[in-house]
């Protein structure tokens, strides 16, 4: 009881900044100013909404975002489940190397590889292109680690049994391991979608016209040379916490059966 008690009362705590945020981005400019600051909207308005969809250009920074987030996330799910596969079930030279290299890489920052990554993008010819934000976040090391471990509690009998009855790698993979991985595939699809909606340094260094932005681009553009609409900010906010919000909604069955259960149940 006292457990469920702490629970609720973190919870609440929690969830107060996103309460605020929500309500506040139904205030005007002016009440927002107001101080003392006040909690619930006096006058409810939909100003900050209006004026985002009245003063930028929402529904391409939407779609921008969107594409990068859907396809980084499909490729992303597709190469940490094949390469997972590989490693924790292939026997081929040079896997544990493999292996050990993708693990070192998990210790490596983010800040380590920016500059070497800018790099890369320009002579490849990527810069301000959507493209230029899909293929450096393709490949994550934490994704395909989760995939190796996943994959090493699948039962060697089951694989081996298909081998027997004739079933080639790829029916094997596409029939029994894809099928058995799918509490994985919710959680990588879950954290990379995030993970690239919400994404801000590598946009910024990649795209510098604006009809390239996505939506976090588009937030910092709200910042004036004399003030902040903070109207603004908050309802693009509030706008931006929809899709990934529907996303987990969509899979939150399988992304708590894999917490839950800790890996497969047969």
């Amino acid at each position: 009881m006292i457990r469920k008690i702490i629970v609720i009362i973190l919870a609440v705590i929690f969830m107060i900044p996103i309460f605020w945020t929500v309500l506040s981005s139904f205030k005007t400019l002016g009440e927002i100013y107001q101080y003392p600051p006040t909690i619930f909207p006096k006058d409810f308005s939909l100003e900050g909404y209006i004026n985002i969809f009245k003063n930028m250009d929402f529904m391409r920074y939407l779609w921008n975002t969107l594409f990068v987030a859907i396809i980084s996330t499909i490729f992303t799910v597709i190469l940490c489940l094949t390469i997972g596969y590989s490693l924790a079930k292939g026997s081929f030279k040079g896997r544990n190397l493999l292996s050990n290299t993708i693990m070192l890489t998990l210790f490596i920052t983010t800040q380590i590889t920016m500059v070497p990554l800018f790099v890369i993008i320009r002579k490849l010819g990527l810069m301000n292109s959507l493209w230029g934000l899909i293929i450096p976040a393709i490949f994550t090391p934490t994704g395909t680690f989760a995939a190796v471990q996943y994959m090493k509690d699948i039962p060697n009998e089951f694989l081996e049994s298909a081998k027997i009855d004739g079933a080639t790698e790829f029916q094997i993979f596409n029939r029994i391991v894809v099928p058995l991985s799918k509490p994985l595939i919710a959680a990588l699809s879950i954290f990379s979608f995030t993970w690239r909606w919400n994404d801000f340094i590598l946009p910024l260094i990649v795209i510098n016209e604006s009809k390239f932005y996505t939506i976090q681009l588009a937030l910092s553009s709200l910042q004036g040379q004399y003030g902040v609409a903070w109207n603004e900010v908050l309802a693009l906010a509030v706008l931006s916490i929809i899709p990934t919000l529907i996303i987990f909604l969509l899979f939150q069955n399988l992304f708590m059966k894999g917490l839950m259960g800790g890996g497969l149940k047969y």
